[in-house]
């Protein structure tokens, strides 16, 4: 008797064993999904029912710590581990626009176990970020970037420039859209708009907005009276440019004509309201030739100083380095150039990355020098970069 009974505990413990490692096989338990909320603390204990794409939400629950896919619709939301804990996942709604529309979140572990949950997602009007050129000329090729650039039922994405004209697309994705700028587009400024059967959105920037710009190389003798820089028209987007034309080298003092000294005629401030961390420095720019050597950038408020040794906060520009690779940089016609103030935290050697513009009244005269360190074992590099209508704008 007592041997029989010896043989049937052995043989559960087999069994248990089976069915354990069967679970282990299958995934944890089931996953479930009490409600959905926002990630913000202030509204934690708002339900939602839909949310539109783009928005960061919390799926909270039972179980959820081995899902591993997580569905809206038909469009596959990205999961970050730190972010999935047994009762809660955190992620971002996709900003896809989905083949087929279920109206649920399904959620799916590694053990192919899933669960739904009845939620709706928005489709947003479009977003328009930036533009490739803010001053792009009549019948150019410009791109509008930013997102759900969807097309409407048609298959078609409308753009329209100032003036109520029209733009012809000829290419677009979710993100971005390739426009012949409309004729007569030049003769206003204002903003463009992209609509879609889902709404109609605007550009945070004004196109071929002139009113803060403080440099147009229109009239150099009224703030160059150093005489650094170099002018030109031929190519131009609209008249005269600077052009920086010659060589640099590694700490190399650059020649009189790639630099550049604004020496603000009205010794005032450029401009007057908010933070300096709410403004970038804006430029238009067309690089033929650039192999090294940062551009140094930089604004004081010392009358007749062009000191690249001092201890104002500089900007410095770097395209030509691109992935950590150091190549010839160059675009292909005219760009915007958008460089935050609050960027501006370097000394001359970059042995300082900690300053910064504190004041409004620091921006009175500009100061761009091409000098420090190469990266390359040459020791002298061409230049040739054109730049027109630098402006301070507002952006937050």
């Amino acid at each position: 008797m007592k041997q029989i009974l010896m043989s049937l505990l052995f043989l559960c413990t087999i069994l248990t064993s089976f069915v354990s490692c069967e679970e282990d096989d299958t995934g944890s338990a089931q996953p479930v999904v009490k409600y959905v909320r926002p990630t913000e603390a202030a509204k934690s204990d708002s339900l939602l029912v839909r949310a539109p794409m783009g928005e960061t939400i919390a799926i909270i629950g039972e179980n959820l710590a081995d899902v591993t896919s997580a569905v809206f619709n038909d469009q596959s939301a990205k999961l970050n581990p730190a972010y999935v804990t047994d009762q809660s996942i955190v992620l971002t709604i996709p900003g896809t626009l989905p083949g087929e529309v279920t109206n649920k979140i399904t959620l799916t572990t590694s053990g192919g176990k899933t669960c739904t949950h009845d939620f709706i997602v928005g489709i947003p009007v479009p977003k328009i970020t930036s533009m490739s050129c803010e001053w792009a000329s009549d019948g150019s090729t410009a791109i509008l970037y930013g997102s759900y650039f969807f097309p409407d039922f048609d298959g078609e994405l409308h753009v329209n420039f100032p003036g109520n004209l029209d733009a012809t697309v000829t290419s677009f994705n979710d993100v971005s859209a390739t426009v012949v700028v409309p004729a007569g587009a030049s003769g206003y400024s204002g903003k463009i708009t992209i609509t879609n059967d889902y709404g109609t959105g605007r550009t945070p920037f004004i196109f071929r907005d002139d009113s803060d710009i403080f440099i147009n190389a229109e009239n150099p003798s009224a703030w160059n009276n150093w005489g650094l820089s170099a002018f030109a028209t031929d190519g131009g987007l609209d008249g005269a440019y600077i052009s920086f034309e010659g060589s640099t080298g590694s700490w190399a003092w650059p020649a009189n004509a790639i630099q550049l000294y604004y020496n603000n005629p009205n010794d005032l401030p450029l401009v007057t309201e908010g933070e300096a961390a709410d403004y970038s420095l804006k430029f238009e720019c067309y690089c033929h030739e650039w192999h090294d050597t940062p551009l140094l950038i930089w604004f004081t408020n010392d009358a007749d100083t062009h000191n690249v040794d001092g201890a104002d906060a500089q900007y410095h520009w770097k395209p030509y380095i691109q992935g950590g690779v150091v190549s010839n940089f160059t675009n292909n016609g005219w760009i915007t150039v958008e460089l935050p103030l609050s960027e501006f935290k370097y000394s001359k050697d970059e042995s300082e990355n900690t300053r910064k513009i504190a004041d409004l009244n620091e921006l009175v005269d500009l100061h761009m020098m091409w000098f420090g360190g190469a990266d390359a074992a040459t020791t002298e590099f061409g230049l040739k970069i054109w730049i027109d209508n630098i402006r301070l704008v507002k952006t937050n």
